[in-house]
């Protein structure tokens, strides 16, 4: 199984660190659970839409998954000073 494939910030960033936005997202792949990217591998792969200006993940009816702070590029935390 392909850990790069369990769900994580690290894996959000590993797989959009080469990749190009197209119309503000990142297609990403991730093991699921249910219809919600899994931090195990479960033996299925969905894609997913990776939105940084929110830090969402958002699955192929773009409905929000999940929120990731470290993952929004406007939140507080992730500016420069």
């Amino acid at each position: 199984m392909d850990e790069s494939l369990c769900y994580s910030v690290e894996n959000v960033r590993l797989q959009t660190q080469d990749a190009e936005a197209e119309l503000g997202c990142y297609t990403v792949r991730f093991y699921v659970d249910g219809d919600r990217p899994s931090r195990v591998p479960t033996g299925t792969v969905e894609e997913f839409f990776y939105y940084p200006s929110g830090g969402t993940i958002r699955d192929r009816d773009l409905n929000i998954v999940c929120y990731e702070p470290r993952l929004d590029t406007y939140h507080t935390s992730n500016r420069d000073a």
